[in-house]
């Protein structure tokens, strides 16, 4: 009598928002290569459909897309429910979606401080919470949040995206302890300035104050961020901070904060002084 045949294994399932492009996508592939299945989500079904067929190439284990503006609550939670369908499971959730439009306080309008918000803090918390309950029912998983490095210290120019990443910053050391004992493992990462389409946007936008405050960040590519936040979290590290420099501040960010801070009021009384003297750029 021929014995019953092995169950063949399921791949473990990860699911990223902001899939699509830069960080998210990055993840993904890396993902991908470690056998995982992978469900991108984001916004642009025609940058889906493009990263859909970049993971083809990496991996043999499954790839789907979802469209999905992650400030849709209600959305959110029918995405996660169709992936738990399909699947059975969630092992890893990562996100990443987000955007950023830098300005001066005084000169951003109400609507542009809640929409980052809506994207930045409720479209990584309207996913969180369908998936963490659904791994507290299963026996846990893992759940990656993308802060910044904004939510260290406050940057001139950045009130609007800020609040935002600092928002996603306390949500994962709120849950960091509320999900330990159902065996999910939340970390948050805190990006440099990395080489993506969102980053390029962004400078288009930055005040000259903002440009001069950040420009001795540094810049990453999307691939070592990615990789920093992967081998990170698997090694079972809360604070993910990719890079020598990120990674000095996430310890130290609270003793330099006053020096930076004296920093950026030099860096806007030169600015202030030379547009005062006719020499700014905005002076006809």
């Amino acid at each position: 009598m021929a014995a019953d045949p092995l169950p063949v294994p399921t791949p473990p399932v990860a699911v990223i928002s902001g899939g699509s492009s830069g960080i998210g996508l990055a993840v993904a592939r890396i993902l991908h290569v470690k056998a995982y299945a992978v469900v991108l989500l984001a916004r642009d079904p025609k940058r889906l459909a493009f990263a859909h067929q970049a993971l083809l190439a990496d991996g043999e284990s499954p790839v789907r897309t979802l469209a999905l503006d992650v400030t849709d609550e209600n959305a959110c939670e029918a995405a996660i429910a169709c992936i738990l369908k399909e699947f059975g499971r969630i092992d890893w959730l990562v996100t990443s979606a987000g955007m950023a439009e830098p300005g001066m306080f005084l000169d951003l309008p109400s609507s542009t401080h809640r929409q980052q918000m809506d994207v930045n803090f409720f479209g990584t918390l309207n996913l969180v919470r369908p998936v963490a309950s659904a791994m507290s029912r299963s026996g846990g998983g893992r759940i990656t949040m993308i802060s910044s490095a904004a939510a260290f210290v406050g940057i001139a120019g950045y009130s609007g995206y800020a609040p935002g990443k600092f928002a996603v910053r306390a949500l994962a050391e709120t849950l960091r302890v509320e999900l330990a004992l159902a065996g999910v493992a939340v970390s948050v990462a805190f990006p440099p300035d990395t080489d993506t389409p969102q980053l390029a946007a962004e400078q288009a936008l930055k005040p000259e104050a903002t440009k001069q405050i950040t420009a001795g960040g540094g810049l990453l590519s999307a691939d070592t961020v990615a990789q920093a936040i992967v081998r990170g979290a698997e090694a079972g590290r809360f604070m993910l901070t990719p890079g020598v420099l990120m990674s000095a501040f996430g310890w130290l960010h609270s003793l330099y904060a006053p020096f930076f801070r004296r920093q950026q009021l030099r860096i806007l009384r030169r600015l202030g002084s030379e547009t005062r003297s006719g020499n700014g750029q905005d002076q006809p």
